[in-house]
């Protein structure tokens, strides 16, 4: 027996559950910013540029755990009923604590109708999975042979920095100062009215 697959062999487990649980926690990150209702009228475009970024995050982390639960990565059943339960709940409490606007003149970052889909997308998801598990569909099976464990090892590996790499390497980069442009005057921060402009290389 290879020290390789004697390597694999004690990796792949615990790197399949970073496998689903990075995309399942980018997935509630996202929720927690596109489902909270936040007043956003005095925000540029009304959030909407912050809503897109977030909506995108959120799309490729179901593309994640869905691809997870497709080539039967151990955990990411548990992880997509997790995913869809927490997205109902969060969307029914704040459907049912929504924020009063008294004066009507309050913009906010999500609407109650949304939250409807919301919650329709959550049970979705949570019912999809306990239906592939009581089912046993797509259920995790051991690796038959030494090719087949570097194959699944390999592509927990992929998935994981996928989700693990973006995070990562935005904790590294500082946040750009107000007002901040580069040599050849490109804008590259939000910059209202009259102020020190700094240059960044």
């Amino acid at each position: 027996m290879s020290s390789l697959y004697l390597f694999c062999s004690r990796l792949y487990l615990p790197l399949c559950w970073i496998a689903v649980a990075a995309p399942l926690a980018t997935m509630i990150h996202c929720n927690l910013h596109l489902i909270v209702p936040r007043e956003v009228g005095g925000t540029l475009f009304g959030g909407s540029m912050g809503f897109m970024l977030y909506l995108g995050g959120w799309a490729l982390s179901v593309l994640g755990l869905g691809l997870a639960v497709l080539t039967r990565v151990p955990g990411a059943r548990l992880a997509w009923i997790v995913a869809g339960l927490v997205q109902l709940l969060l969307g029914l409490w704040w459907r049912i604590n929504y924020p009063d606007d008294f004066d009507g003149n309050l913009i906010f970052s999500i609407q109650p109708r949304e939250l409807d889909y919301v919650m329709v997308f959550g049970f979705a998801l949570a019912y999809s999975g306990v239906y592939l598990w009581r089912r046993q569909w797509l259920k995790p099976r051991p690796p038959a042979h030494r090719n087949l464990l570097l194959l699944r090892t390999l592509w927990a590996l992929v998935l994981a920095t996928a989700f693990m790499l973006p995070p990562l390497l935005a904790l590294t980069h500082k946040p750009l100062p107000y007002c901040a442009f580069d040599k050849a005057g490109k804008q590259l921060s939000l910059c209202l009215g009259p102020g020190t402009r700094v240059i960044v290389d």
